[in-house]
Order: C-alpha cells, then sequence, then structure tokens
C-alpha cells in the first residue's frame, strides 16, 4: 500500500539527487480515476526562482488492476520517444524502477495547462465541454482528430518504436488478438464469470481479419477524455498505457466507438453540434493520408477491447463499493452494450 502522507518526504528526496536540489512538491493528493495506474497530483516549486507548476505522479499499482501488465518504464519510454517527436505529451522528470523509494516503480511528469472533457459525468450531458459553443465543440474535436492523424503519419521506425514490433510469426493484429484474449481470460479467472458474448466476438475478429499490413503507431487509448484543450486547440495527450502498431484506422475506431460508447451504450443522447461520424472519417482521412476502408472491423475491435477493460473496471468497482453487486457493472456498461449491437447487426 503506497502511503500518500509519506509521499512529499520521499519524492522530495528522490528530486533532490535527481535535479540537484532544484525542485521540491507539495500538494501531493490522490487523483480521482487512474485505475490502471495509481495517479497523484502535486504542484513543483523551483528551489531559486519560487515558480510552481503542476506534476503528476505515476505509480504502478500492486496486485491485480486493469490490465495484467502495467509497466510503467513502457509508458516513460513512449513518452519521451513521442516528445522527441513533437507530439504534444507532458514534460518527463524522471523515472525510478526501485521500489524501495515510494513503495513501487513511478515517474514524475509534468501537467500541462487546459481542461479535459468528463466523462463521469457524461460530456454529453454535462460539463464544460458540454456547454461549449457549437464552433467550439467542432474546433476541440478536430484539432484532437488532427492529433490522431499526425501520430497515424509519424515515421515509428525512425522514432524508435521498434520495441512494439509483434513476435516474429504473427502479424501486429494477431498480437494484439493474442494479448487482449489472454486478458480476457485473466479477468474470467479473477471474477470467476466466463464472458459468452466476448468469446462470440473474438471468433468473429479471428475469421475476418482485414487483408491490410500497413502499419501506425496506435494511441492505444484515443479519446476526448484522454486529450488536453485550450482555445479549442489540442494541447496534451495524455496516457499512453497501452501503445501498438497497427492499422492507421485503429486509433480512429477507439475515438468513435468511445464516443458512441458514452452515449448509445448508456441510452443518452449524443451531445449536439458533434461532428458526425462521416464528417470524422473525412477529416482524418485528410489530415492523415490514409483510407478508413479498414474501419468497420476496427469498429468491431475496439468495442471488444473495450468490454474487456470494462470487465475489470467493473469488477474493481464493485469490489471497492462503488456500484452495487447487483449492478454487474463488468457486464452491464458502454462497452459491452456496443458489442450486443454489433453481435445483432453482425449475427455473431
Amino acid at each position: 500500500m503506497i502511503d500518500v502522507q509519506a509521499l512529499p518526504e520521499k519524492i522530495n528526496h528522490w528530486l533532490a539527487r535527481q535535479h540537484d536540489g532544484l525542485y521540491k512538491v507539495s500538494s501531493l493528493q490522490s487523483a480521482n480515476g487512474g485505475y490502471s495506474n495509481i495517479t497523484i497530483l502535486g504542484e513543483l516549486t523551483h528551489a531559486h526562482t519560487r515558480e510552481t507548476s503542476g506534476i503528476v505522479l505515476r505509480i504502478q499499482p500492486e496486485g491485480a488492476a486493469v490490465f495484467p501488465d502495467c509497466d510503467v518504464r513502457a509508458q516513460y519510454q513512449t513518452m519521451q520517444l513521442l516528445k522527441q517527436a513533437g507530439l504534444p505529451v507532458p514534460g518527463l522528470m524522471g523515472l525510478e524502477m526501485d521500489p524501495s523509494v515510494v513503495g513501487a516503480p513511478f515517474f514524475i511528469m509534468t501537467r500541462i495547462d487546459g481542461q479535459v472533457p468528463n466523462e463521469n459525468p457524461l460530456y454529453h450531458l454535462e460539463g464544460w465541454f458540454h456547454d461549449l459553443q457549437p464552433a467550439e465543440l467542432k474546433q476541440c474535436w478536430f484539432s484532437g482528430i488532427d492529433g490522431l492523424a499526425q501520430l497515424a503519419k509519424l515515421d515509428w521506425q525512425a522514432a524508435g518504436f521498434n520495441f512494439l514490433l509483434p513476435a516474429k510469426g504473427q502479424t501486429a493484429l494477431e498480437q494484439q488478438i493474442h494479448d487482449y484474449t489472454n486478458m480476457l481470460r485473466w479477468s474470467e479467472q479473477l471474477s470467476g464469470k466466463h464472458y459468452a458474448l466476448l468469446d462470440r466476438c473474438l471468433n468473429w475478429l479471428l475469421a475476418n481479419q482485414p487483408a491490410s499490413k500497413l502499419l501506425s503507431l496506435s494511441w492505444g487509448d484515443a479519446k476526448l477524455g484522454n486529450c488536453v484543450f485550450q482555445n479549442g486547440q489540442l494541447t496534451g495527450m495524455l496516457d499512453w498505457e497501452r501503445p501498438a502498431l497497427s492499422n492507421p484506422v485503429d486509433d480512429l475506431s477507439w475515438w468513435l466507438m468511445l464516443d458512441q460508447s458514452l452515449c448509445t451504450g448508456y441510452g443518452v443522447p449524443r451531445l449536439t453540434h458533434l461532428p458526425s461520424r462521416e464528417e470524422t472519417i473525412a477529416h482524418w482521412e485528410k489530415a492523415s493520408g490514409f483510407s478508413a476502408q479498414d474501419l468497420p472491423y476496427y469498429d468491431v475491435f475496439s468495442a471488444w477491447r473495450f468490454a474487456i477493460i470494462m470487465t475489470r473496471i467493473g469488477h474493481i468497482f464493485t469490489e471497492r463499493g462503488w456500484v452495487p453487486a447487483e449492478a454487474e457493472m463488468d457486464l452491464r456498461n458502454g462497452g459491452s452494450r456496443l458489442v450486443e449491437l454489433l453481435a445483432e447487426r453482425l449475427k455473431f
């Protein structure tokens, strides 16, 4: 268990060694969300200028979390490379893999100024993003899509992402399907349940893999809720826990699926004035230079992966008493609802 009360002293000792005593942290507190990592927010003060800025401490979780293979080193390495490539990711202040410092491996990054669309409560129903004027709403949305296009166009080999290549003899898609299937089995083992619908969806995915071998760097969690905006412009791309090499359309499918899961998935109307699916696809194709022809397959692939993730989040929420057991959040959520709708349409 991480002792948040003892963190400031431990982190300040560590910062003194890493940055020659130039910084001190204060006001550390646990953040809402961050179920796959322990996330701590705080303030950083420069010893000479007394200027302050926000920081985020990401600590590797102990025991079973959302993912079976959380790795703060890989997250840190990914953001280092993205920063060098000019993507708007947080600044990095150091990685520590020795668990004796705070109780688990961790890294520190700077907090990007701006606002992040809220998912709880749903931005389709309320919040600062919901209240934007139509033109500002569209500007934020398309600025996020431009970020996805920039990532899709990145020369991932030149940028140093060869470490994400799949195992020999597997395609990148096969590797991802394999990894998420293992996660599904792990989740079933922890929950004591069998998710039959997700198995049927898996069979469809295995039988309908597209022929394209095009690869781009995939964010892995491309959504409005991981974007920082200022004055309608994307200023930050957050949460790089699941980067992968994938079809260029993968992130677009995840973005569209997440948005749909937060409205259709929960039976609420989509936020008025958000660009349509067709407008979004056209914008992405023009900005990225890639075709979205494989999007229908990746619509299913994204919903399946999200539903698997939600089996774990639902189980965690129930264990912690945040939702009642009878709600069956692992079975009844925005992701699983989309898979149900796809199963009806595609007959799996």
